[in-house]
């Protein structure tokens, strides 16, 4: 997976969701492959009863065509689309991609981020993992699902929004304190003291 670096930028952390999602379609694909090889093996018995026998040679492929669907169904459709999942946060930016042969990218500047929450379930605490919330202000928000050690993850953005230059927390616009006000003084209020005084 390659990425766009900005000027200056470089990546920090890559890494996949955790494949705890994954526990389900396992256990269903080991239950289906089961039942199939039981279904299989019934229909290609040699002493089918008579309805049955007269099917055996429509029936054997059928079946397991049946199989083989519901397993890329169940099992294989989840696996590619956890492989295609990544989180990326680089010096200047959080990115959550998604998708193998249709790629859908999205992007989160840090220095949009004004609050970091984590949300864990029982079972996502036991793993390590859990949801990353990102507050953008205005009522916006960005949740990363089932991120891996999601305390040490939060802890990387929170360590990359630190380490941003000042003028990247204003929207990208250069502001630089003027040398008239660098010594704590604010002219203006001092001018407008000094016209009024007798």
């Amino acid at each position: 997976m390659r990425i766009r670096l900005l000027p200056g930028e470089r990546v920090l952390v890559r890494t996949r969701p955790n494949p705890l999602p994954l526990v389900g379609p396992v256990i269903a694909g080991f239950l289906i492959l089961a039942l199939g090889g039981f279904g299989l093996g019934y229909l290609a018995r040699p002493d089918l009863p008579g309805v049955l026998a007269g099917w055996q040679p429509v029936l054997l492929p059928v079946v397991f065509g049946v199989v083989v669907l519901v397993l890329l169904r169940v099992v294989a459709l989840p696996l590619v689309r956890w492989a295609g999942n990544r989180y990326v946060i680089t010096s200047m930016r959080l990115i959550h991609r998604t998708g193998t042969a249709r790629r859908a990218e999205h992007q989160i500047n840090l220095s949009a981020i004004s609050q970091l929450q984590t949300e864990q379930g029982l079972v996502e605490r036991m793993a390590g993992s859990g949801t990353l919330i990102a507050d953008l202000g205005f009522d916006r928000s960005h949740a990363y699902r089932h991120v891996p050690q999601i305390a040490t993850f939060k802890e990387y953005v929170v360590q990359a929004i630190g380490e941003l230059p000042l003028t990247r927390m204003f929207d990208g616009v250069d502001m630089e304190i003027d040398p008239q006000y660098a010594h704590g003084g604010t002219p203006w209020v001092q001018q407008e003291w000094r016209d009024a005084q007798p």
